[in-house]
């Protein structure tokens, strides 16, 4: 009877057995060094590379750019990108799951990460900069850099009340964990005119209120006069319209003061509106310091802190002695960046007298009279 032998396990076999065992002592085997020895010149060796620097476990490293093995399959990185991932910390920030690629726009390259939950995105245009999780999913989910969003401007960062905000060439995608993701450009606050509840009550007969209004963002300062209404009764409403702010949602101080026109002149009053809001906001902005911004024009801090930047406005306004004409009310309205995103995207129009709107302020009670006036924040 012959004898028959078992020639046992294969190369292969041993190796993966080693891998899945020790990927520390597979990393020293022949097979592993040969497979990145073979991706090393297939993808044109040094003059793609660059000269080598270490050797370090799954990763080799080279001056302008890397292999990096893993079970999936053997992944460059290199160039920008290359930069950017050590930047952000290398492996411990992602492992590759691409080899660097082109967008399907033909313009920007890219490479994804960690099971394609991050990416790294390059163009001549923007430069080269990470993008992640919720954000990066939405971002691909309205058309990457085909959207009106176009090409990653910022890493991801910070934002007010716990949020993270990325920006991009067309605006930004913020992200908080009760919101989700949610992709903006800019907003748009408009005034949409006012109700008179109850009139003053005036020998005079109906009232003929106007409202003057400052407006404060981390980086300016406005204001303005609504047209004066006149014949207003109890129980009407004049609606309106009057552009208050467009840009990015940085947060905005609304301040308000109605008043009844006697014999003063709406302009003085809007120039002492304007006075305050000034003056409070370099007081605010002394007392933040810098206000970081990224990408185009997003305040990536200032959101809840806007608060700084105009405290006490309309109590200020209402204590300026000498108005010609009656106080009616004054209110402060303070609009986090997360008040301005959930109303514009997340809030429905309401409508009330034919005004429609999505935010109020609070009775204006003074002269025996109530009055409310009217905003809505839209997308833009």
């Amino acid at each position: 009877m012959s004898k028959i032998f078992n020639a046992g396990p294969s190369i292969g076999n041993v190796m993966q057995q080693q891998h899945q065992a020790s990927p520390l002592l597979y990393y020293y085997s022949k097979e592993f060094k040969e497979k990145m020895e073979g991706k090393y010149q297939e993808w044109g060796g040094e003059s793609f590379f660059g000269l080598p620097e270490k050797k370090a476990g799954a990763c080799w490293y080279y001056s302008r750019g890397c292999l990096y093995y893993t079970p999936q399959g053997i992944f460059e990185i290199h160039g920008e990108i290359y930069k950017k991932w050590r930047e952000l910390g290398g492996a411990r920030w992602g492992k590759p799951t691409t080899n660097e690629l082109t967008c399907p726009d033909g313009k920007g390259k890219y490479n994804h990460f960690n099971h394609e939950t991050a990416s790294i995105y390059w163009s001549s245009h923007t430069g080269v900069f990470s993008c992640v999780g919720d954000i990066r999913q939405k971002w691909l989910s309205i058309g990457a850099e085909k959207s009106y969003l176009g090409y990653p401007t910022s890493d991801e960062n910070d934002f007010p009340d716990g949020g993270r905000v990325s920006a991009f060439q067309g605006g930004g995608i913020y992200w908080w964990p009760d919101t989700g993701a949610i992709d903006l450009k800019d907003v748009a606050l408009h005034y949409k005119g006012l109700v008179c509840i109850k009139e003053t009550g005036e020998a005079s007969g109906a009232d003929e209120p106007y409202a003057a209004i400052g407006i404060t963002t981390p980086f300016e300062t406005k204001s303005f006069t609504t047209r004066e209404y006149s014949s207003v009764d109890s129980n009407t409403s004049r609606p309106d319209y009057l552009e208050l702010y467009r840009g990015k949602p940085n947060g905005i101080g609304l301040s308000i003061i109605l008043m009844e026109r006697d014999h003063g002149n709406p302009e003085e009053a809007r120039k002492r509106v304007q006075t305050v809001v000034q003056k409070m906001h370099e007081t605010g902005t002394l007392a933040l310091g810098f206000i970081p911004v990224i990408g185009v024009g997003i305040a990536a801090i200032a959101g809840p802190l806007i608060q700084k930047l105009v405290p006490g406005t309309a109590q200020l306004i209402s204590d300026f002695l000498g108005f010609a004409d009656d106080q009616i009310g004054t209110q402060q309205i303070t609009l986090t960046a997360k008040d301005l995103l959930l109303l514009a995207t997340r809030t429905a129009d309401s409508t009330y007298k034919s005004i429609s709107f999505r935010l109020s302020t609070n009775n204006l009670r003074g002269e025996n009279a109530n009055y409310k006036l009217y905003f809505t924040v839209l997308p833009v």
